[in-house]
């Protein structure tokens, strides 16, 4: 039995539910195929379906990540170059930048920071911050 498939299978039934009823007649109809299978096939289709839900929590904690994020960057995208930023600080494309920003998904994952890109990042609107206002400081002298 491939596992895999098999979960697929049942996760897409799943969500063709659109009804409490159905949702209980699926729950019941999984539990009988479960029970129903053999201890071996029983121990590997409940590990994969483990390792699924541990997979989705951990995608799902990327989305509210880059959701966050988004919504801090929100304060500074009407006038900060992210066009300046992705290119001077991390040597890529606006397009790579705001795929980050805005979670995209890139080859069927969303595009998400890493810590080390999160860290320059914040350097840059950092570093952007102090030109800024070190800029209006001196124009303000007489």
């Amino acid at each position: 039995m491939d596992v895999k498939k098999e979960l697929e299978k049942w996760k897409a039934d799943y969500n063709a539910c659109h009804t409490p009823e159905e949702i209980a007649t699926h729950k019941v109809r999984f539990a009988t195929y479960v029970n129903a299978l053999s201890p071996s096939d029983k121990k590997a289709f409940v590990k994969a379906f483990k390792d699924g839900a541990k997979q989705s929590v951990k995608e799902a904690k990327e989305l509210v990540q880059a959701a966050e994020l988004r919504q801090e960057l929100e304060k500074v995208l009407p006038f900060a170059s992210m066009s300046y930023i992705a290119q001077h600080y991390f040597g890529k494309t606006r397009q790579w930048l705001y795929q980050r920003i805005n979670g995209s998904l890139v080859n069927g994952r969303p595009a998400i920071f890493t810590v080390d890109e999160l860290h320059t990042l914040s350097t840059a609107l950092s570093e952007l911050g102090d030109i800024m206002k070190n800029t209006s400081r001196s124009i303000a002298r007489p």
